[in-house]
């Protein structure tokens, strides 16, 4: 437990809350090492965003690419 997590547990505990309880109730409060570990940030999201967006367009252009060169072979063959 970090440090304001400890505080919370004692105050919780001089409200009279049963310590098994306490603890319980602490235990999904991320500190903020975990929180860092666990949680995405803006910079995580829009890189991930950025690298999303050039997948599609390098997809994009590699089906233009292939779709102009099916064409060109159907349009050289018939003629």
């Amino acid at each position: 437990m970090s440090t304001k997590t400890i505080k919370l547990y004692d105050v919780l505990i001089d409200l009279k809350v049963d310590r098994k309880v306490a603890a319980e109730a602490l235990d999904p409060i991320l500190t903020r090492d975990e929180a860092f570990q666990v949680l995405a940030t803006k910079e995580d999201l829009h890189r991930q965003t950025k690298w999303i967006i050039s997948t599609f367009i390098a997809v994009a252009l590699g089906q233009i690419a292939v779709l102009t060169g099916i064409m060109t072979f159907i349009l050289s063959s018939t003629g």
